[in-house]
């Protein structure tokens, strides 16, 4: 069955495991035994990059690289939140990025992927325009294996976290011990943008607007990105590559 543009765009960050899986050509399942991580890139996923549902979506053209599996495992990051970006995604959602937030505890998921495998993920990402692929050093990030690691790559936006009120917005559909700001839903998030730049609009049409019409997504990135905060994020390096 299609699922309607509209409801998948609020549906962001779409279904996303209690517990570490693996994906693979034929869907995902739950990890049962340790994956061999040797010679993969770990990616931490703050977004829909965790939910399988998503991760399957971006390689379906390319089910050949998920015959070596993407293990996916659970994970706590210290000190960074999962915050809106000051941007629109393709298929209308407003989607996240991470920030630095001393305190906040969140769970995150890292992909383990091969090289293919991050090429593909790249392409998926519009790294250099909406995205920068960076490399994060000195972070503390616990698996629930029980192993730490101190650097992780992850998808930086490059618009900047989404403003409202000064501060930057979580996503209330990820979980975090120690939040500094208001966490908001897809639809109160997108709600909030259709109020700043688009308030004629219905909440529907406004959303079917800028997935029908790549002018209209720029244009309301261009300005969501006018107020937009820095993420803060500490021990970054540029990689795009």
């Amino acid at each position: 069955m299609d699922i309607c543009p509209i409801q998948n765009a609020k549906a962001y960050p779409f279904l996303i495991p209690e517990d570490s899986y693996v994906l693979e050509p034929h869907g995902w399942s739950p990890l049962t035994r340790a994956p061999q991580l040797k010679g993969r890139h770990a990616v931490i996923a703050s977004g829909s990059n965790a939910s399988p549902q998503r991760l399957q979506a971006k390689y379906a053209e390319h089910m050949h690289l998920l015959e070596a599996g993407i293990p996916v495992l659970r994970a706590q990051l210290h000190n960074f939140d999962a915050v809106y970006s000051a941007h629109i995604a393709s298929y209308g959602s407003i989607p996240a990025t991470l920030a630095h937030a001393p305190g906040t505890v969140l769970d995150v998921y890292i992909t383990w992927l091969t090289d293919a495998q991050l090429d593909r993920l790249h392409a998926t990402e519009a790294v250099g325009v909406n995205y920068d692929f960076v490399k994060l050093s000195g972070i503390n990030l616990l698996c629930d294996s029980g192993s730490a690691l101190t650097t992780a790559h992850a998808y930086l936006s490059r618009r900047g976290c989404l403003n409202v009120g000064g501060k930057p917005v979580p996503l209330a559909a990820l979980r975090a011990t120690g939040r500094h700001w208001r966490a908001m839903t897809q639809t109160e998030v997108l709600e909030h943008a259709r109020t700043q730049i688009a308030a004629i609009e219905t909440p529907d049409t406004f959303i079917r607007q800028h997935i029908d019409c790549p002018e209209t997504r720029t244009s309301r990135t261009q300005s969501l990105g006018l107020n937009a905060l820095p993420h803060g994020c500490p021990g970054v390096t540029v990689v795009n590559a």
